[in-house]
């Protein structure tokens, strides 16, 4: 399913004022027409989110069987992204989609100690980046790199895709082709567990700068 076409949102206010005035001026059997076309647009359309959201399900069941640790994954549906959780191998980690359709942008949230704020983002100068940072920028589809080292508010978590992790910790966005590819998943969250672990105590929450 493709995201929301703005032919589709303006449908209903646009018709329904519509339907009132030919009704009004006698032109029942028009407004009836319009009437029936609502109703199966919006039939149809209800049934494409329906049918979308359990494939979404599904791929997410099979990527938390591939990724996690054995009983730790679960999904969490939102009303425009969706949010895999789970454990992989002590990590607490966080996937989520951001949209509905195949090229929707997609984020990895590793919940680990983070002392300062940092934001990498596509096409930065490697040159001064922290040692383990300058290899994301070379992966397919990469938009940036953040690190938060406090909790997230609400409100921002909610917005930004963020809801069930909170923070601190790493945030890698990505925008590809196929967002559920294990492999692919698989060698970003590991990158993510080495530029933590390589960083060592430059990561942790002492209010020190590294």
């Amino acid at each position: 399913m493709k995201k929301t076409s703005p032919w589709f949102i303006l449908l209903f206010p646009v018709a329904v004022p519509a339907m009132i005035v030919l009704d009004y001026f006698g032109y029942r059997v028009i407004a009836f027409v319009i009437l029936a076309a609502l109703v199966v647009t919006f039939a149809a359309y209800a049934r494409s989110v329906a049918g979308r959201f359990r494939s979404l399900r599904g791929e997410m069941a099979a990527l938390a069987k591939a990724l996690f640790d054995d009983g730790t994954g679960s999904i969490r549906h939102f009303p425009y992204h969706h949010t895999l959780s789970g454990t992989v191998c002590g990590h607490r980690l966080h996937f989520s989609l951001l949209g509905h359709d195949e090229r929707a942008l997609c984020q990895i949230f590793l919940e680990c100690p983070v002392s300062r704020e940092l934001l990498v983002e596509a096409g930065a100068d490697p040159r001064g980046l922290p040692p383990g940072i300058d290899a994301f920028l070379s992966l397919p589809g990469f938009r940036n790199l953040q690190a938060l080292p406090r909790k997230v508010p609400f409100l921002k978590r909610i917005l930004g895709g963020l809801v069930g992790s909170g923070g601190p910790g790493l945030v890698l966005r990505k925008q590809g082709d196929d967002p559920f590819s294990s492999p692919s998943l698989r060698r970003d969250i590991e990158m993510l567990i080495r530029l933590f672990e390589s960083l060592g105590g430059g990561m942790r929450t002492d209010g020190k700068e590294p």
